[in-house]
């Protein structure tokens, strides 16, 4: 049996602050900083991360900022926060993987005690850290070398009643697009957002930010949401944020655009852009500056990421490109 130990390191009223520590081998030298916040009043509880990639400092200054809105508001349950999940990746700047195994913890859900470093915690971290949370948000947005859109995903799992709420806890954010896995979607998985639903919990993840690099509007977009999200499980007596002035898109997958070679990347297209059906998206040069070829849309789409660094890699994932509701290609999922 798996055991988490919380070394309490301050307490202000309703929050308190410390290190997650971890039972697992693997995990023995891992530390977390946590913040729980406990209203006096019981009701459902909310498990929310931060920090999978750790250049993506939005999602890490907005789970900071929500938890100060959380200890002066807090009415009724509880919160808890891991403001930076892949601490060996924080001060390595490293894009995407946890330098530990060299694996990308966003694609091991469920986790599997018997693998290595980052499917053990992932594992531990939505089955025994967060196996109460009426609700598991993830936070991400915006790496060193990518533009992301201010989006959200969840997953559908067929049943009408749970996917309704799932939706209504999605939709509370205020986004670009809101990618509403189908029940069938076969490509994108591995995420804590796919994956937890078919468990039977509510999971939502949202992206917002570009090149790690913080921004206001992309910090205020993940606080609103995960607020919202509270209001509506009746956490706080606010009034929820009705006003919407985003597009609020609804897709249902997306496409991955990889490189055909390693060499320079031109764009023609930015994140959020709407573009058609085989439209030049960018232009691959090798490093005397001569064509390698050319990128095209594979469908008619919104683009959701998009990444911005002139230096790529073959088989790099470089776009990211929903189909419209109305122009579903038959090869994505």
């Amino acid at each position: 049996m798996s055991a988490l130990t919380k070394r309490l390191q301050g307490k202000d009223g309703l929050l308190s602050w410390g290190t997650l520590d971890f039972s697992q081998p693997l995990l023995k030298d891992l530390h977390l900083p946590y913040f729980d916040i406990v209203a006096e009043q019981p009701g459902p509880h909310i498990a929310l991360i931060a920090g999978m990639h750790p250049n993506e400092v939005d999602a890490m200054e907005a789970a900071l900022q929500v938890k100060e809105h959380f200890a002066r508001h807090l009415v009724r349950g509880s919160v808890s926060i891991l403001p930076v999940l892949n601490i060996p990746g924080l001060y390595a700047h490293a894009e995407f993987v946890c330098p530990v195994d060299g694996k990308n913890i966003n694609f091991l859900s469920p986790g599997d005690l018997n693998g290595s470093f980052s499917q053990v915690l992932i594992h531990e971290v939505l089955h025994e850290w967060a196996k109460n949370a009426a609700v598991f948000i993830d936070l991400h947005g915006g790496d060193l070398r990518e533009e992301v859109t201010r989006f959200v995903m969840c997953q559908l799992t067929g049943n009408p009643e749970f996917d309704a709420r799932t939706r209504a806890v999605a939709h509370q954010f205020d986004a670009d697009s809101i990618v509403e896995f189908a029940a069938d979607q076969t490509n994108n998985r591995g995420r804590a957002t796919n994956e937890l639903p078919w468990l039977g919990r509510h999971a939502v993840m949202a992206e917002g930010g570009a090149n790690g690099v913080l921004d206001p509007v992309c910090i205020d977009f993940h606080v609103q949401g995960v607020l919202n999200i509270a209001r509506y499980l009746g956490l706080t007596a606010e009034p929820a944020t009705t006003v919407k002035q985003r597009r609020n898109q609804v897709v249902h997958n997306f496409a991955k655009v990889e490189a055909p070679a390693s060499g320079r990347l031109y764009l023609d297209v930015v994140a959020g852009q709407t573009v058609e059906s085989g439209q030049r998206l960018g232009v691959l040069k090798d490093l005397f500056g001569d064509p390698l070829g050319e990128l095209h849309a594979p469908h008619a789409g919104l683009v959701l990421m998009v990444v911005n660094h002139p230096i790529i890699n073959r088989g790099e994932w470089l776009i990211s490109l929903a189909p419209l509701p109305d122009r579903v290609p038959d090869d994505v999922d």
